[in-house]
């Protein structure tokens, strides 16, 4: 296997790129690179625009109006965050293939989003932090503005902030449209009262005028500093002022500091909306209702953790078709087990004259039934069917939380409730890891094998499940592995402290044999982070298993404690106390594999990571002295006061003396840089890194420096968090660096095959 084809992307396979527009048909790029839309009744696919226009136009983003009119065209991309970008935006006219401005008056604006509406081809976008709204588009449609309070940096209308996008909504826009078009929900983001963070932009060193950096200035919030507020509006699109109503928050959550977690439409005058309170123990669903210039929100959900562990974003509801119920995933007990993630029906209240009924269903409101149960995960709630009363969902297995698979379960509706049935479990050992994205009815969904084999693509009909179309298969990329000497793989559990057992999966050389006692060199490739998961059944080709193949390293990965999927008991040990548990459970696991696995060479071993993997290895180097020889932390924390507000504040609590002030003191790692001394380790950062500063990185720099500690360090400019325009390069300091710990000569590939007999 070489490099290069890893970083080139060979072994990557093509997943479903499309969305859809209707019941029973999805827009989607075809084989050729020209938008299609595919009907699931026919099985007809219509070229609605050519690959010619999004070479030309280097198009970043695309989406078809309501009408089937128009394509909006996001062009000169310019990256923002992990999810914003600015863009010039373009009007592809379907019909006669002209392509025009949005705006025809200010070509050139960058704006921070554009979307169409639910009707024709009325437009919301933003730019400068304000939003607009055109009725139609034509050329001579002015837009409108809905808000004009927006300022960047400080009120931000309808585009979240950075801790917002990042860690909440996970997207770059906060607008909602009603179901009908008439009216949109937004959000309003004050962040007067956060902190600023700098980072250096140093610019082309071509550019001879090029002389000082710059400094890109945005708004972080740190552990226990101010965060930004918000309120969430309802602007009638029907009325000429766009009269706006407040979501006026619960009663509990008025006065204290909270966030909002989602958002949708219920009904043309209902909005459900989930509330979290700043702690991240205590949440609530509600449905609001318009009542004069308000919607007020009830208490139809609320959640308590009780001071066990932390409550997780919550999940966006599905509702039925009558929205009288909705479905959600809630832990469910499971005796001495704990807690598990399992299939809950919710019943609402309804909007009424006849007062008989209301009483009833005022009653009902809040009603939770579950309908799943056991010691397994359910991940994903996808869709429902209102013929079938039918849920659909992904879950692990009891017996194997590596695993995705799809399954259906009948609501309590149905004549013949709580009936499971699994999808996908009779496709063979190649397809054990699945995702659905159903059609809006659930009559139809594209379902996506993602592994262990090769991936590929469904159509299929929720009728009998039946397959309709092959929509891909992949053959590149499995004629490309047929062709490479892949890795061996092999999958196991290891006891570990507290009753529990840590997944481990080994990618091991091709040509290893058990009955030989050739030594090969362990690479454990580290997250750790809270509800993390390294090992699945997902396909995938990257840099391990290059060096397995390639190099005859032993490339390994470890879920302990902390880890994801396996219930909120094993998950919730790390809370209050980040660096620990997670930490004893990589480095026992690590001297079990090097100890009691015989072609495991206990005197080269290795450990990496990136992000919160960078601080998991950082602190397995300082916490035991004999297990690794050398260490590669790519983008660490460093300190949990360094780090954003919502993730660090929702394992670790606030870092007050009153509060969890002792956790964070010994979560930092920078308080233990002398005990990675006759350790070799590698530090890597990208000096544009907005998500995890490269303050992180310089802070431990000093702090080993003043406790003696020699160390490498490989500093990226203008790099963000993902290194992504210096990948190889990264790649080959890494492997130079790890030849170096295991003492491969340099100039050669591989260390030669080592026995017992030649180390005595």
């Amino acid at each position: 296997m070489e490099l290069d084809d890893v970083m080139d992307g060979v072994f990557v396979p093509r997943l479903f790129n499309g969305t859809w527009i209707s019941d029973h048909e999805f827009l989607f790029r075809d084989s050729d690179g020209a938008a299609t839309i595919y009907n699931a009744k026919t099985l007809r696919r219509t070229v609605v625009m050519p690959n010619t226009t999004f070479r030309q136009m280097n198009v970043h983003q695309y989406s078809i109006s309501p009408d089937r009119k128009y394509i909006l065209l996001a062009i000169d991309y310019k990256k923002m965050y992990r999810h914003s970008f600015l863009a010039k935006y373009r009007i592809f006219n379907i019909s006669n293939e002209h392509v025009v401005p949005l705006l025809h008056d200010d070509s050139n604006a960058m704006l921070q989003f554009a979307q169409w509406g639910r009707g024709g081809s009325q437009l919301v976008f933003v730019r400068d932090s304000n939003m607009f709204y055109m009725p139609q588009f034509s050329a001579l449609t002015k837009p409108r503005p809905l808000t004009t309070n927006g300022e960047n940096d400080v009120i931000l209308n309808g585009v979240p902030d950075w801790v917002y996008e990042e860690e909440i909504l996970q997207s770059n826009n906060a607008i909602w449209w009603s179901d009908d078009g008439t009216k949109i929900a937004y959000a309003c983001f004050n962040d007067s009262a956060v902190d600023f963070i700098n980072l250096p932009k140093y610019g082309d060193y071509h550019d001879v005028t090029n002389l000082y950096p710059q400094f890109r200035r945005f708004r972080y919030p740190k552990a226990g500093r101010n965060n930004p507020t918000v309120k969430l509006w309802v602007i009638d699109l029907t009325r000429m002022d766009y009269a706006k109503t407040e979501i006026v928050p619960p009663d509990d959550y008025k006065e204290k500091e909270f966030y909002f977690t989602s958002l949708q439409w219920v009904s043309h005058n209902r909005i459900a909306v989930t509330w979290l309170k700043r702690f991240q123990n205590s949440s609530l669903v509600s449905i609001c209702d318009a009542a004069g210039l308000t919607y007020f929100c009830d208490n139809n959900l609320p959640r308590e953790s009780h001071g066990s562990g932390w409550i997780d974003m919550q999940d966006k509801p599905v509702f039925g078709e009558d929205k009288r119920f909705y479905f959600i995933r809630l832990p469910l007990a499971d005796g001495k087990a704990g807690y598990f993630r399992h299939v809950a029906m919710i019943n609402t209240s309804v909007s009424t004259t006849n007062e008989d009924l209301k009483r009833d269903l005022q009653n009902l409101n809040g009603r939770k039934t579950f309908l799943t149960h056991g010691q397994f995960d359910v991940t994903k709630i996808l869709a429902h069917h209102k013929d079938t009363n039918k849920v659909y969902y992904l879950t692990t297995l009891p017996s194997n939380p590596s695993q995705r698979h799809l399954f259906s379960v009948t609501d309590m509706n149905s004549d013949m409730p709580r009936t499971e049935e699994c999808l996908t479990c009779d496709l063979g050992d190649d397809c054990t890891y699945h995702n659905a994205i159903f059609s809006p009815g659930a009559k139809y969904y594209i379902l996506e094998c993602l592994g262990p084999g090769v991936p590929w693509i469904d159509l299929r009909t929720t009728d009998n499940n039946t397959r309709l179309d092959l929509l891909d298969s992949n053959d590149n990329v499995r004629c490309k592995i047929e062709s490479t000497a892949m890795p061996q793989l092999r999958t196991f559990n290891v006891p570990i402290e507290g009753g529990y057992n840590a997944n481990v999966r080994l990618l091991l050389p091709p040509g290893l044999r058990d009955e030989e006692m050739v030594k090969y060199p362990m690479v454990i490739n580290v997250y750790g982070g809270p509800g993390s998961q390294m090992v699945t059944d997902k396909f995938s080709v990257h840099w391990g298993s290059y060096l397995a193949s390639r190099k005859n390293f032993v490339y390994s990965w470890i879920d302990g404690r902390g880890s994801g999927n396996q219930g909120d008991k094993r998950l919730h040990e790390i809370y209050r106390k980040l660096g620990s548990t997670e930490i004893e459970d990589q480095l026992n696991v690590a001297s079990y594999l090097k100890n009691e696995i015989p072609f495991i060479d206990r005197y080269r071993t290795a450990i990496w990571g990136w992000s919160y993997g960078g601080y998991s290895t950082i602190m397995a180097l300082a916490t035991d002295s004999q297990v690794f020889n050398c260490g590669i932390a790519v983008a660490p924390v460093t300190s949990w006061l360094y780090y954003d507000s919502v993730y660090s504040e929702r394992y670790m609590q606030m870092p007050w003396a009153t509060d969890n002030y002792i956790g964070y003191e010994k979560a930092d790692v920078t308080k233990k840089a002398a005990n990675i001394k006759d350790k070799k380790l590698l530090l890597i950062h990208g000096t544009a890194d907005d998500n995890v500063h490269t303050q992180q990185s310089l802070m431990l720099m000093k702090a080993i420096t003043d406790a003696g500690v020699m160390y490498h360090a490989q500093v990226y400019p203008d790099e963000s968090h993902s290194l992504s325009n210096v990948k190889s390069h990264l790649y080959r300091t890494m492997e130079s660096f790890l030849d170096n710990c295991f003492g491969i000569p340099e100039g050669e590939e591989r260390l030669p095959p080592q026995t017992e007999e030649k180390k005595r």
